[in-house]
C-alpha cells in the first residue's frame, strides 16, 4: 500500500493551492481600474458626441504595452533578491498605479478633458507594463507543469470576476459619479494585490536558477531566433488585432443604438460573467475531453453567428428588450471566450522557464501591438462603411488568427517540448 501511495504520489504530485490562490488574486488586482475605465471611457466619450474615427485616441495608451520586450530586459535583469526578484518591481508599480489611475476621478469624462485623461493613461500603461512584465513571469516561473491547467483556470476565472466588477461599477456611475466610481475601482486594485505582497516569493525554477549561475542574462536575439518564435509572436500579433477590434467598438455601437449608461453597466457584466468566469471555467475541463485545438474550433465556429446578431442589431429600429441583449450577448461571449482561453493557457506553456519575464513579454508586445492597431483603425472602419461591415470584417480578423492556431498547435507544441529538453540538459 505505501509503494501504490508513493507511486501516485509521483505521478499526481500535489498542487500549492495558497500559491495558485495568490498568483490568481494578483492577476486580478490587475483588471479592476483598468477594466471600468476601459468599458466606461469609450461609452461615455461618445454619448459626449467624439466622433469614431477620434477613436484612435484611446488608443494611445495601449501603445506603450507593445514595446514590453523592452522593459522586459530590465524587469528580467533586476530585482532585490531579499523582498523578492518579481514582487520588488510588483509593490512600488502597484502602489504607483493605484495613485495615478485615482487621479482620473478629478477629470469629468468629457471632450476637454480627454486629452489630459488619455495622457494619464498613457503613463499609466508605462508603469502597468512593467508589474504586468512581473506578474506573467512571477506566475510562469512559479507554478510547475502538473499546475498549470489548473493555476491558469483560477488566473483567467478570477481575472473575469475582477472584469465583471469593473464593468458593473459603470452602471454605478449615474448613482453615485464619476469621481466616487474611480476611487472605488483603483482601491480594488490595492485591496487586490496585498495577498501577493505579503505572501513570501516562491524560489525561482532550476532553469533560471542554472542560467543565473552561469552568469547569462535574458537574451532577447536568442528567444527571436527559435523556430517556435516564427510561429507565435505572429499568430501573438494577430491575436489581439483580432480579439480587440471587435471589442473597441462594443460600447460605442451601443450608445449609438440609444441605450443608456445603466443599461450597459448592466449588459456588460452580464456578458463578462459567461464569456469571463463561465468560459474561464470550462475551458479547461473541454480540453481534457476534447483537446486544445477542437476547444478553440467551437468559439470560432461562432464567431461569423457573433458577427451577423450584431449587423442584425443594427438594423432595428429599437434596443430589443434588456433581458433578450443579456441571454443573445452572454451565450455568444461564451462561446468566442473559448477560443481566447484556450490561447492563454498555451501562452503560459510557450515561455521558456530560464527567462520567463522576457518570453512573456515578447508574446504579449506583439498582443498589445495588435491591441493598439485594433484600437487605431476599428473606428475608422466604423465610421467610413458603417457597422454592418465593420462587424463581419472583425469576424474574419479573429477568424485569420484563429484558424492559423489550430492548424499549426501541434507543430509549436513539439518545438517548445524540444526546446525543453535541451535547457533541461
Amino acid at each position: 500500500m505505501k509503494g501504490e501511495e508513493k507511486k501516485t504520489s509521483a505521478v499526481n504530485p500535489p498542487k500549492d493551492y495558497p500559491k495558485l490562490a495568490t498568483l490568481s488574486i494578483l492577476h486580478m488586482a490587475q483588471y479592476f481600474p483598468i477594466t471600468f475605465a476601459g468599458v466606461a471611457l469609450p461609452f461615455l466619450f461618445r454619448q459626449e458626441g467624439l466622433p469614431l474615427e477620434m477613436f484612435w485616441l484611446l488608443a494611445l495608451p495601449s501603445f506603450p504595452r507593445w514595446l514590453k520586450f523592452l522593459m522586459a530586459l530590465v524587469v528580467d535583469n533586476y530585482g532585490n533578491e531579499r523582498i523578492g526578484r518579481r514582487k520588488s518591481w510588483i509593490i512600488p508599480c502597484t502602489l504607483a498605479a493605484v495613485v495615478l489611475y485615482a487621479t482620473l476621478a478629478f477629470f469629468p469624462p468629457n471632450l476637454e478633458s480627454i486629452y489630459i485623461m488619455v495622457s494619464i493613461l498613457v503613463f499609466g500603461a508605462v508603469i502597468m507594463s512593467a508589474q504586468d512584465i512581473a506578474v506573467d513571469a512571477y506566475a510562469a516561473e512559479a507554478m510547475q507543469d502538473h499546475e498549470r491547467p489548473l493555476g491558469t483556470s483560477l488566473i483567467n476565472v478570477l481575472g473575469a470576476v475582477s472584469s465583471v466588477v469593473g464593468a458593473a461599477a459603470v452602471a454605478l456611475v449615474d448613482t453615485f459619479g464619476w469621481q466616487n466610481t474611480m476611487f472605488a475601482a483603483s482601491a480594488l486594485m490595492l485591496v487586490a494585490a496585498l495577498p501577493a505582497m505579503l505572501r513570501k516569493e516562491p524560489i525561482p525554477p532550476p532553469a533560471t536558477l542554472e542560467r543565473l549561475a552561469r552568469g547569462e542574462r535574458p537574451d532577447l536575439i536568442k528567444a527571436l531566433k527559435r523556430k517556435e518564435s516564427a510561429y507565435i509572436l505572429p499568430f501573438m500579433f494577430m491575436f489581439g488585432l483580432g480579439h480587440h477590434f471587435l471589442l473597441t467598438m462594443i460600447g460605442p455601437f451601443w450608445s449609438d443604438q440609444g441605450m443608456s449608461l445603466t443599461q450597459y453597466g448592466i449588459l456588460a457584466p452580464a456578458s463578462a460573467i459567461t464569456g469571463g468566469i463561465l468560459a474561464a471555467t470550462l475551458t479547461p475541463w473541454l480540453i481534457e475531453r476534447i483537446s486544445m485545438r477542437f476547444t478553440a474550433g467551437v468559439g470560432l465556429v461562432v464567431l461569423p453567428v457573433e458577427a451577423a446578431v450584431y449587423c442584425y442589431f443594427s438594423f432595428l429600429d429599437a434596443i430589443p428588450p434588456l433581458w433578450i441583449l443579456i441571454v443573445t450577448i452572454a451565450a455568444l461571449s461564451f462561446s468566442t471566450s473559448l477560443y481566447m482561453y484556450t490561447v492563454t493557457i498555451s501562452r503560459f506553456r510557450w515561455v521558456s522557464k530560464a527567462q520567463a519575464g522576457t518570453d512573456y513579454s515578447m508574446q504579449s508586445s506583439l498582443w498589445n501591438l495588435g491591441v493598439w492597431v485594433a484600437g487605431s483603425t476599428a473606428g475608422l472602419v466604423a465610421g467610413q462603411f458603417g457597422y454592418v461591415v465593420f462587424f463581419p470584417v472583425a469576424a474574419l480578423i479573429t477568424l485569420v488568427g484563429g484558424v492559423f492556431y489550430v492548424l499549426k498547435w501541434q507543430d509549436i507544441e513539439d518545438l517548445v517540448l524540444e526546446r525543453e529538453t535541451r535547457e533541461s540538459g
